[in-house]
């Protein structure tokens, strides 16, 4: 038995550029970008530019309103280039009309600290239900 119309795709690549001016506030979710509904990140990795820097702590992780830390289920160190990729294992999500967006939630080492300086880049791939590249029968 076989299963019928089995999509076959090219992943998506999406790049982003985010800086402490963008992530200001401890425990705010920022919106990234949107995916198009029924979209499955299926990998994505982040590479610390420049170190955030301050007096505290410095994280972030990676999912959508609803479950902050959904596409990466670990806080990714964003206060150390030591590591210049914090690779992140998506759950599998399938992004809904009302859940199309990838958002970044600030994880500071206090409520009051606040980044100075600091670059990364989130860089992540993702297929779409009922799109193809190829015709394989």
């Amino acid at each position: 038995m076989s299963i019928p119309n089995v999509a076959r795709q090219y992943p998506l690549s999406v790049f982003l550029d985010i800086d402490f001016n963008d992530i200001v506030v401890h425990a705010t979710a920022y919106t990234l970008c949107e995916l198009p509904q029924g979209s499955v990140i299926i990998r994505g990795a982040v590479y610390v530019v420049t170190a955030f820097v301050d007096n505290g702590v410095f994280d972030t992780n990676f999912g959508d309103v609803t479950d902050p830390n959904r596409y990466s289920q670990t806080i990714v160190e964003i206060d150390a280039t030591g590591s210049p990729t914090n690779d992140f294992t998506p759950d599998g999500y399938k992004t809904t009309a009302s859940e199309p967006a990838l958002t970044t939630t600030a994880v500071f080492g206090t409520t009051t600290d606040t980044p100075s300086a600091g670059a990364f880049r989130l860089v992540f791939e993702y297929v779409t239900s009922g799109r193809n590249n190829e015709n394989l029968g």
